[in-house]
């Protein structure tokens, strides 16, 4: 991440060229802040106006939403370019917006309006495929340093050799992938053309699926959730030979602690368990309820997704897709996922 001092004459200096000339701008880095959040003032002859803005890197739907998931108050994001995508979410989350292309969008109550925006490109898509689970699966094991080959992904996901193809060609036409010296073939080599991206663009399109599960809600007795889940539940698990993992705030927690207190257990688990409601309960020791659960259930999402250590007796889901997980729930969640990303490494190093 660029300093505090870098990014504050950016944020500056892409305010003064979308303003009339002659206003005076100040700029102020907010300290303690898990991702970069500016206080900005607007000198002019009437008075000073104020908003506030945090930095979204270089303006991608996932950029945008994940600076607003981690400074949900912010009355603006700064970019590098915003994309059409993200002025597009923008809108609908009531949200201005300044880039450093010379384009911006910010309407606020107290009376600042500024609209400088270059006519919008409809030719061009940003995003010519929607992710698709199998997509999800290569960009876990992709992140999970598997050579992003139809050959090592069909291996690691256990997917057919179409299906493999299909989703690296597909996360090669998003810009996400790229070829080495244009070669074909199974064992052809691709890339992750900028990690943190990839992280980013995989953690919003891993959100969006989460939304969609279906979920079984629990509620047992335990003194401590972490150690009682490793005495009793685990095993328990272990003993149905199904693939399990915890996600969540209790995974960070055993990954890299932040959340002090853990009352709620994410769990994934394999199909066949998760379609039967009876023997589930069982294992889990506890009852289905509507509210006041304390294990919170969904279907494994990928054969990769369970890939991460063993802490304590306890499965914890791949660092990446706790990630994910975290910045879906927002909130302090979205905190301690920017902790472990800082911590640990989420993707494959450079």
């Amino acid at each position: 991440m660029e300093n505090a001092k870098n990014l504050t004459s950016r944020v500056r200096n892409a305010a003064i060229t979308v303003l009339p000339t002659g206003l005076k701008v100040v700029v102020h880095a907010r300290p303690h802040t898990v991702i970069p959040t500016f206080d900005v003032a607007v000198l002019t002859s009437a008075g000073e106006q104020h908003f506030s803005a945090v930095w979204a890197g270089k303006g991608w739907p996932a950029d945008v939403e994940r600076a607003i998931g981690l400074a949900p108050s912010v009355d603006a994001v700064v970019a590098v370019k915003i994309s059409e995508g993200a002025r597009d979410w923008l809108a609908a989350h009531r949200r201005g917006w300044v880039d450093e292309s010379g384009n911006a969008n910010i309407s606020l109550p107290t009376g600042l309006v500024i609209v400088r925006e270059a006519r919008r490109d409809r030719v061009e898509r940003e995003a010519p495929d929607r992710w698709t689970r199998t997509m999800l699966a290569a960009a876990e094991a992709a992140l999970a340093g598997v050579p992003p080959t139809v050959e090592a992904i069909e291996a690691k996901t256990m997917m057919s050799r179409g299906a493999a193809a299909n989703a690296l060609s597909r996360l090669e036409r998003m810009g996400l992938l790229s070829r080495s010296g244009g070669l074909r073939g199974p064992s052809s080599a691709r890339r992750i053309v900028d990690v943190e991206s990839f992280i980013d663009h995989y953690a919003t399109a891993a959100a969006e699926l989460r939304a969609k599960q279906k979920v079984i809600r629990f509620h047992r007795l335990w003194k401590d959730p972490l150690e009682d889940f490793a005495s009793e539940v685990a095993p328990a698990l272990n003993r149905e030979e199904e693939q399990w993992a915890v996600t969540g705030a209790a995974a960070s927690t055993l990954l890299a602690p932040y959340i002090g207190n853990v009352t709620i257990i994410e769990l994934y688990v394999g199909k066949d368990l998760f379609s039967n409601r009876e023997q589930l309960a069982n294992t889990l020791g506890g009852r289905i309820v509507d509210k006041g659960h304390r294990i919170e259930v969904r279907e494994l999402p990928t054969p990769v997704s369970a890939d991460g250590p063993v802490i304590d007796q306890i499965h914890v889901a791949l660092p990446v897709r706790v990630y994910a997980d975290l910045m879906a729930s927002g909130g302090r969640s979205a905190e301690a996922a920017q902790h472990l990303r800082e911590v640990i490494d989420v993707g494959p190093r450079p």
